[in-house]
């Protein structure tokens, strides 16, 4: 499409110099002729000049419309670290107890770079670790009284900390506790145990009692049955069978009495039976109730522990990647430091580096990720006009206002990060790159022709011009 638009502006063109040459040729007086000689070409200079400045003129023009311009944003830049410089701060503060490092030092990831007191930190993590792991113990036995194991299963945290002498004894307190609960428990459900087995015992001789006083009965009212006949023919006396039936009532009163025995008995093995059961639930809902409460206990106490281990482990400062120390704010020991305040920056070393650039709100909308930059350093002392090529990585997503430093007034812009291509980097060569180095940046958003450029201006004012009021 520019290909052809070029080659209809040429045709133009040449027509237009066609045009030119037949204007200026019909406006040129003839030549006058000499009385006695040939005609002579007194204009022929004049013509070439013309034809000269024509040519030239169509020339430049057919430049300035063909030859494309790299059209672009041109913004001022600052290198800085793909993550940032790092600021050290403490976020409760104290008092300094040992400060490990000095301006321009270079330190290593998790180096320590700070210490501050921390006897109230450290007695408030050694009172509620001690609770912590009372209540664990604690959360052992009943677990160990739950499953009815013999021995406790101490929790991890427990175990790690056997050589503290409190945690030893705790440990053994429990142990105890266990074994005494433990034979308490048995030997109330023995107790209860052998007390059905002696019932068992007594239905086992009233059923026997019960059998012998049966047959006894029946005998005797075998003998009754053949002595009723002869006491009524007279031929034995009625006092004998008087006193068969005597004694059948009388069996008959402790076979009663023993059914009766009998059934209290099977009544009293129930009975224990049941509060044999009876114990055993409420033994396992103290259990379950107490290790409920425990447990409970447990959860808050150990949301406590990671507070207050955090809190001790905040008063060594560490540094958070490898990098130099700039801006160390104090070194004095004994020195209070208030909570979130700097005390010093971490600048990252072996980062990738980037260049911000701010451009302007009323330019972002032909800007976009990807597009190539031309960036010139002018710092280098040997080449203070370094090129090298870039590319936009990132655009912010929204406008960013700050106050400028010298006036105070605020100024908005989009922030743009660019990364120097490979093909930069080797233009670079040895020369090494610093946060903080300024550095100018064209945008690259398209290309123009040098008439289009010159003529902008013109043609913006013209279209603002016909505008109606």
């Amino acid at each position: 499409m520019n290909t052809l638009l070029r080659l209809k502006v040429f045709m133009s063109l040449g027509s237009l110099l066609l045009r030119l040459k037949t204007t200026v040729t019909s406006l040129l007086p003839p030549p006058p002729l000499a009385d006695d000689a040939l005609p002579t070409d007194t204009e022929r200079p004049l013509r070439i000049g013309i034809w000269g400045l024509a040519i030239g003129f169509g020339g430049l023009l057919l430049w300035a419309t063909l030859a494309p311009l790299d059209e672009g944003v041109p913004t001022q830049g600052v290198v800085s670290i793909d993550t940032k410089r790092k600021t050290i701060q403490h976020l409760l503060g104290g008092r300094i107890r040992e400060v490990y490092v000095k301006e321009g030092q270079y330190v290593q990831a998790n180096e320590l770079l700070l210490k501050l007191e921390d006897a109230n930190a450290r007695a408030n993590y050694e009172a509620v670790r001690q609770h912590y792991l009372s209540l664990r113990s604690v959360e052992g036995r009943l677990l160990a009284e739950q499953s009815g194991a013999t021995k406790i299963s101490f929790h991890e945290d427990i175990l790690k900390y056997a050589d503290d002498p409190l945690v030893r004894q705790q440990m053994a307190t429990q142990e105890q506790l266990l074994q005494s609960r433990r034979l308490a428990y048995e030997a109330e459900q023995q107790a209860m145990r052998e007390a059905i087995r002696g019932q068992e015992a007594q239905v086992t001789g009233y059923g026997g009692m019960i059998e012998s006083r049966r047959n006894q009965l029946r005998l005797l009212e075998k003998e009754l049955k053949s002595i009723s006949d002869l006491v009524k023919q007279g031929f034995m006396a009625r006092t004998r069978q008087l006193e068969l039936e005597r004694n059948a009532a009388e069996v008959s009163s402790i076979l009663a009495d023993l059914n009766g025995n009998l059934i209290k008995s099977r009544q009293g093995i129930a009975e224990v039976k049941m509060r044999l059961i009876q114990r055993q639930q409420e033994y396992r809902k103290e259990v379950d109730t107490l290790l409920a409460d425990v447990q409970r206990d447990v959860q808050v106490d150990e949301d406590k522990l990671r507070a207050v281990t955090e809190e001790l482990e905040h008063t060594e400062i560490r540094s958070p990647v490898a990098g130099q120390v700039v801006g160390l704010v104090t070194q004095t020991v004994g020195g209070v430091v208030q909570a979130a305040q700097r005390l010093m920056d971490i600048v990252p070393v072996d980062e990738p580096l980037l260049l911000e650039a701010k451009v302007p709100p009323h330019l972002i909308d032909r800007i976009k990720v990807g597009l190539p930059t031309d960036v010139r350093f002018t710092t280098f002392a040997h080449s203070p006009q370094l090129l090298v090529e870039g590319t936009i990585q990132s655009i912010s997503a929204d406008l960013i206002t700050e106050n400028q430093p010298s006036s105070g007034q605020p100024t908005s812009y989009y922030l743009v990060r660019i990364s120097i291509s490979p093909e930069g980097m080797k233009k670079l060569g040895n020369r090494n790159l610093q946060p903080g180095m300024a550095a100018e940046v064209v945008i690259k958003t398209g290309e123009r022709s040098v008439l289009t450029y010159l003529l902008h201006p013109l043609t913006k004012r013209i279209a603002a011009s016909m505008k109606e009021e």
